[in-house]
């Protein structure tokens, strides 16, 4: 309690026994100390959890969401508490994300359905969320497309059908280099070489990470062994993970703030909810990247790098004459009825 008031984020002794109950802080161990007398002693570090828990409380927030905010701020959370909060945060969005996906996915007209993979089905349902959501990634993906001769004075809704292929391309478990047209499509929405001062960033921050799951070996995870994962990975594992995600998000707002900021700021909710997906999806990725891999620079600078490559390739085998895909014609004609 004085350390947290020194602190400037006093706690009362009942906030300190709610903690205790919810597992967020460990019980003192009671030691003897002769002539009848005893004393507790709380395990190491537990001064800075408590100041850690004070200042992420607040009215609202639920003790996982504290814990959360607590863990990324670089505090020892105890193992089941943390591990509890990092479950929820992470199936209850990742459930939100599946049921808006699978309402998406029941309004393809039966018909078309019958056309398409799963895979593929499922892949342009997220595209068409990612869409609708229009953030500023789809913005300027927009714009970048109007650079294209053909695409100058078109529809919003013409460049939205193109700019859709693009995203299902990039959902999909491997990205469609035998079509030639969408590869220039996404070279076109992606421009790579794209001045200081255009809004490509957020562009590259959305597409890096669906093009890095493609570079990774694929593998389907269940919910049942992400638990199984967590479970039995270790308190300096996900030491090394956060690691991962703060390096990352510190990179990504690096790159937002032109450089004036170097450190993403992590005291809302929603900050901390979204790391613990990110960690939770790193947990199993980091298994089919190469070993040794850094996860921040493979899912931005490696993947870019990438993406990069063979876009470059696509126009040489554009030059050459190489034959063009089929798909994306099929595509912009049926979801352009």
């Amino acid at each position: 309690m004085a350390l947290a008031a020194q602190s400037g984020f006093p706690v009362s002794a009942g906030q300190l026994e709610r903690w205790r109950r919810h597992g967020l802080i460990p019980r003192p161990i009671v030691r003897r100390t002769g002539h009848g007398g005893s004393e507790a002693v709380y395990p190491e570090g537990t001064g800075e959890l408590v100041c850690a828990l004070a200042r992420h409380a607040g009215p609202g927030r639920s003790y996982d969401d504290v814990a959360l905010l607590a863990f990324f701020s670089g505090a020892g959370v105890p193992e089941i508490a943390l591990k509890t909060a990092l479950a929820r945060a992470y199936f209850q969005r990742r459930l939100r994300r599946e049921e808006h996906v699978g309402q998406v996915q029941a309004q393809v007209p039966p018909d078309w359905a019958a056309e398409m993979d799963s895979a593929y089905e499922e892949a342009e349902a997220k595209a068409t969320i990612s869409l609708a959501e229009n953030g500023r990634a789809m913005c300027q993906m927009r714009s970048n497309l109007r650079r294209l001769p053909d695409l100058a004075q078109a529809t919003r809704d013409e460049v939205d059908a193109r700019l859709l292929g693009v995203l299902v391309g990039l959902e999909m478990r491997e990205l469609p280099e035998w079509d030639r047209v969408f590869m220039a499509d996404l070279a076109a929405a992606l421009h790579l070489d794209c001045e200081v001062d255009e809004d490509c960033l957020a562009v590259w921050d959305y597409a890096a990470p669906c093009h890095a799951s493609q570079m990774a070996r694929q593998e389907r995870t269940s919910p049942e062994e992400r638990v199984d994962k967590l479970a039995r990975i270790t308190l300096e594992d996900l030491a090394a993970l956060r690691r991962d995600v703060c390096d990352s998000s510190d990179q990504m707002w690096t790159r937002a703030t032109d450089g004036r900021q170097t450190r993403a700021p992590m005291d809302q909710t929603w900050q901390a909810r979204a790391a613990a997906g990110v960690l939770m999806e790193w947990m199993s990725a980091r298994e089919v990247h190469p070993p040794g891999s850094v996860l921040a620079d493979r899912y931005f600078i490696e993947s870019l790098s990438d993406l990069a490559i063979r876009c470059r390739i696509a126009r040489v085998r554009a030059r050459l004459g190489d034959n063009p895909g089929e798909g994306r014609t099929a595509f912009v004609a049926r979801t352009s009825r």
